[in-house]
């Protein structure tokens, strides 16, 4: 296999392992944010975010190895965010046991990375 080969098969798992599921990711969380402030920030539509966040960083745990060196750092960055949001998430659930339809709001210092988001989506453009 000649050195090009092998880096169209590196680009070809980095988009189709890691980069394009996380674009799904990254959508279904937009949406689930949006129907989460539309519906006045229901306990439910914060569980639909939980189920995908939770998704998104094990995605990235696993394939974020692919990444280069220059992406790495968005890949952890990412990782950063979900680790201490699902955190709060978790401990404020537990603390208030709220039914589906009750607000479910909590303070989060690490926000979430957008410019990595963009990032790897670029990448994700240049490879597709």
């Amino acid at each position: 296999m000649a050195p090009h080969d092998g880096q169209v098969d590196h680009a070809r798992e980095l988009r189709d392992r890691l980069l394009g599921p996380l674009r799904m990711h990254f959508l279904a969380a937009g949406q689930a944010y949006q129907d989460y402030l539309q519906d006045g920030r229901s306990y439910l539509f914060a569980c639909s975010l939980r189920r995908i966040n939770a998704a998104a960083r094990q995605l990235l745990l696993t394939w974020g190895h692919l990444l280069g060196p220059e992406h790495s750092t968005d890949a952890i960055a990412l990782v950063r965010h979900y680790d201490v949001w699902l955190t709060l998430w978790d401990e404020h659930s537990a603390r208030l046991m709220p039914a589906m339809a009750d607000p479910f709001v909590f303070e989060n210092a690490v926000n979430f990375p957008r410019s990595a988001q963009e990032r790897l989506m670029d990448l994700y453009q240049r490879l597709s």
